[in-house]
């Protein structure tokens, strides 16, 4: 699992996600005739799941993290090498994406996000797009962005949990509703847009660490900043030795 977020606010977009991988394995014991499915068996630190493409789009991927025992990353790169160029408009990526990922047998269990500029009209007004994209069924989601606003997949739990209402369950079986303030997302400016989505990966790293799970979201934090004038990544790892 891991955990991908985007915001879209008037002065642009900002995409972020962790980079942990995990993966778990079935074991089969023949003797027993039983099957083992462990989880967590191995990690790492080093997987990218928000990517640039040649036409400023920005890409997120949650989800399975290989395709026939490969990591899902090259993949990835590769439908961007061969089906993105810099005129790809982004309302025809996500049929691109269902179009090339599912041709693979097995169809991977992931979600994409897509986002950036749309040319509108013969002024080339730009106007933002985010899209959600489900492989398994296909399904392609436009987000409503005339309002400021955020969307995140992945390992959500610790999120929901402290953005949702809370009530208190007492000894006598009632429910007494906690004091509840919502997210400001109109007033956000781009800045406060990287905040959140260093805030909403961060804090979910942090809680897992100290909960009886497998920790499926970790750093670093990969960010990028779309903007109608440019696209530019706030951080992103580098290969090193």
């Amino acid at each position: 699992m891991s955990l991908v977020v985007t915001v879209f606010v008037n002065e642009g977009i900002v995409m972020a996600s962790d980079s942990r991988c995990t993966y778990n394995i079935m074991e089969k014991n023949t003797q027993q005739n039983t099957v083992v499915h462990k989880l967590g068996v191995h990690t790492n630190n080093s997987t990218i799941k928000t990517f640039l493409c040649p036409n400023n789009n920005g890409l997120s991927v949650c989800g399975e993290a290989s395709i026939k025992g490969k990591p899902i990353t090259g993949f990835i790169e590769s439908f961007i090498r061969e089906r993105i160029s810099p005129d790809t408009d982004i309302d025809e990526v996500p049929q691109k994406i269902i179009n090339y990922f599912g041709r693979l047998d097995p169809k991977p269990n992931a979600m994409f996000t897509v986002a950036g500029y749309h040319k509108s009209g013969e002024g080339n007004n730009l106007v933002q797009r985010v899209y959600k994209v489900r492989l398994q069924d296909g399904k392609i989601d436009k987000l409503n962005t005339e309002t400021q606003g955020a969307t995140w997949e992945g390992e959500s739990l610790t999120l929901t949990r402290l953005l949702q209402p809370v009530a208190l369950k007492g000894r006598d079986g009632n429910y007494q509703d906690l004091p509840h303030s919502e997210i400001a997302w109109n007033f956000f400016t781009l800045q406060d847009a990287v905040d959140f989505c260093n805030y909403a990966i961060k804090t979910t790293i942090d809680t897992m660490h100290f909960q009886s799970v497998v920790e499926t979201v970790g750093s670093p934090i990969n960010t990028l900043v779309i903007k109608p004038e440019e696209t530019r990544w706030i951080a992103k790892q580098e290969l090193h030795c």
